[in-house]
Formats: C-alpha cells, structure tokens, sequence
C-alpha cells in the first residue's frame, strides 16, 4: 500500500501530515519497506505526522490515546551510523532533544527510563523507537512521538496524563511546535554523530527521572524499594535496592510505582 496516498497536506520538503492514520510508526514502515531499496529512499528526518491515530502504540502492547488536532503525533525516519548493540545511544539521544526543546516552555523536564518525557510526575510525551538492523548495523530507524500539546480532558484509564496546555495556562500551535522539534532534531543529530558515548550517558543520566533516589519499583513481581543508579550500554535500567541488592532490568521486568 502506497502511504503517499493518504498525505492531504505538505508542510515542507522532509515533513508531510495526514488528518487521520492508523499509526505514524507503521505508515512510516510500510513506505520505507516499500521503497527503501528504490532510487526513492526516504531522506533522513522525514517526517510523517498526524491530527489523529486510529491505532496509536505506545511501548510493548501498550496504546497511544490522542484527542483528534490536539496533540503533537509524528515519527522521524533516521539511518544512524550505529552498530545494531549500541542502539540505545540512539534513544539517549532522541529523548534529550525533544526535552531540550522542552526547556524552552518549562523549567523542569525529565527522561522516565527509556523514553517517555516527564515533568514531575506526570507524563508529557510518550516515545516509541524501532530500530532495523541488518547483520551488525542499524539499517534504519523511526522514532515515534505522542506529545500532549492542548488536550485537557483524557481518559480515566490513564494515571497520570499532562499537557502543555495544562502546565501554561495557554494552548500552543501543533504546527509550529513539529517545526521546532524537527528544527531542534536535525541539529542535533548533527551532533550526535561525533559525540562519544560516555558524554551522551552522562547528559541522559543527569536529565533520568528518579536517579539516586529511593522509591517503590515492581521488579520480578515483588515491590521492591531501591534507587536508579545508572543505564548500562545496552539500555537496562540499573538499579540498588535498600538492601543493597543490585538489579539489572530490560522493559518489562520493572514496573514504577508511582
């Protein structure tokens, strides 16, 4: 299926929008399956956004809720120079640009393990990341992004939603926010390439949401108290429990209890 077919409007030369989608993430995979061998090849941060998900996907089996115009959905097509087990530097680095873009409307934005974007504790952004890898390399990627933008009312079901509209007491231009991001994007990806990787752990570690303090965490189904301490170099979240025992955890073996 031809996803060009659903494009009713072009912003720019690398960021194109459709009012209404499955989902960003796998519209944007079946145009590059079917066409990333062709002549036709997507250029890197092409950008494929959205006013609404018929299907948004969050991490793992988990869905995207999204009030229709209100909200920031897009994903970005990248081919990282990066071998296929340092993928994770490539997620350190998506989140921090987007929460550097943050910055400039809040004071105080964090990275909750892996990629969701937080201030306080509450949830602005939700990120998916889907790498391909092709022997021991990244063939491409596309990443993902649900931010909460104008919407005020969401599902009872969600525990703890925010948007920006929330926090500022104004809405905000979608529009011109995805401008800002792709702006904020592109120059840092730029960037990205020549930073070694202990720089961009170090700012990803600065920037984790609960780092170094003790809370209440579900690991291996038993509600632990312990404190985040780091990310190793495949992206397992490391933490030490009050009894100093040490846990070393991939997606679904930690759950946050908040």
């Amino acid at each position: 299926m031809n996803v060009l077919m659903y494009f009713c409007a072009m912003i720019s030369s690398l960021i194109h929008f459709q009012q209404v989608t499955r989902s960003t993430n796998r519209d944007m995979e079946e145009w590059v399956r079917a066409n990333g061998q062709s002549d036709r090849a997507l250029p890197e941060l092409y950008t494929l956004a959205a006013g609404f998900q018929e299907a948004g996907r969050g991490q793992g089996s988990n869905r995207w809720c999204s009030e229709a115009g209100q909200n920031l959905l897009a994903s970005f097509y990248f081919r990282p120079p990066l071998l296929a087990a340092r993928q994770f530097c490539f997620n350190q680095f998506f989140t921090l640009a987007v929460r550097r873009l943050l910055l400039a409307y809040l004071p105080e934005v964090q990275v909750k393990w892996p990629n969701d974007i937080y201030v306080g504790d509450k949830k602005l952004a939700g990120i998916l990341i889907e790498h391909a890898v092709q022997g021991e390399k990244l063939r491409y990627t596309i990443a993902g992004i649900g931010l909460n933008v104008n919407q005020q009312d969401f599902p009872s079901d969600l525990p703890n939603p925010v948007s920006l509209r929330q926090l500022l007491g104004h809405p905000l231009e979608v529009d011109e926010l995805l401008q800002q991001l792709h702006t904020t994007l592109t120059e840092d990806y730029a960037q990205f390439k020549s930073t070694p990787p202990d720089v961009l752990q170090q700012n990803y570690l600065s920037a984790l949401y609960r780092k170094d303090c003790y809370f209440l965490y579900n690991i291996e189904n038993k509600i632990v108290t312990a404190k985040i301490t780091g990310v190793d170099e495949f992206g397992r979240l490391l933490l030490l429990a009050h009894d100093g025992t040490p846990y070393c955890c991939g997606m679904k073996e930690v759950k946050y209890i908040l």
